[in-house]
C-alpha cells in the first residue's frame, strides 16, 4: 500500500506552561484596552490584530512558533533561506462560539496554541481535504477513512498543520 498525499498534524506542548499564563494576562490587557476587534456583544468574543509576532511582549511565543516551524519544514524537506511569520493573532471566545470551516490561503503552515481551555470551550475540528460526491458507509471510522479529526484540547497544547487543511471550531455544546 502507498500512502498518497499524507497530511501531517504536528502537536506538542509548550516547554513552559507558565508562558500560557503570561500570554493570557497580556491578551486580557489588550482586550480591556480595546486593542483588537470585539465581536457582537452576545458572542463575548475578542480578536487581536494579526501582528502579535511583531510585538515585544510576544517574542517568546514567536520564537517558539518559528522554532517548531523550522522542524516541520525540515521534516517536509522544504528548501528555504529562512522561516518567518506572516500573521499571528489571538481569539478570546465564549463557550458557545463557532468558527466556520476554513483554510488559510497564501500560507505554508498554520497553527494554534491553547492558552486556556475553560469548561464548555469549543474544540478545533480538522476536516479531510478530499472531495467526493459519493460517500460510502463505513463499518468503523479509522485514520484511513475518517473525514473529521479532533485532537482533544488542553492548556499549552500546540498544533501545526499545512495551511490547506480545512478546520473549524465547534460550539462546545453537544446539545446545540
Amino acid at each position: 500500500m502507498f500512502m498518497l498525499f499524507p497530511t501531517g498534524l504536528f502537536t506538542g506542548m509548550v516547554p513552559d506552561i507558565t508562558m500560557c499564563d503570561r500570554i493570557e494576562k497580556k491578551l486580557r490587557e489588550m482586550q480591556k484596552a480595546g486593542d483588537g476587534v470585539a465581536a457582537k456583544t452576545y458572542l463575548r468574543s475578542f480578536m487581536t490584530s494579526d501582528n502579535l509576532h511583531q510585538l515585544p511582549e510576544f517574542k517568546e511565543l514567536s520564537d517558539l512558533v518559528l522554532s517548531e516551524s523550522k522542524l516541520i519544514l525540515d521534516n517536509y524537506r522544504v528548501k528555504r533561506d529562512s522561516e518567518y511569520i506572516t500573521g499571528m493573532w489571538a481569539n478570546i471566545t465564549s463557550p458557545n462560539r463557532r468558527q466556520n470551516n476554513h483554510v488559510h490561503p497564501n500560507c505554508v503552515l498554520s497553527g494554534l496554541i491553547y492558552i486556556k481551555m475553560p469548561p464548555g470551550a469549543g474544540m478545533t475540528l480538522f476536516h479531510s481535504p478530499r472531495r467526493s460526491e459519493i460517500a460510502p458507509d463505513f463499518i468503523e471510522k479509522t485514520q484511513f477513512n475518517a473525514d473529521t479529526f479532533i485532537l482533544p484540547p488542553e492548556k499549552g497544547r500546540m498544533i501545526m498543520w499545512q495551511s490547506y487543511l480545512p478546520h473549524s471550531v465547534d460550539n462546545g455544546n453537544a446539545d446545540d
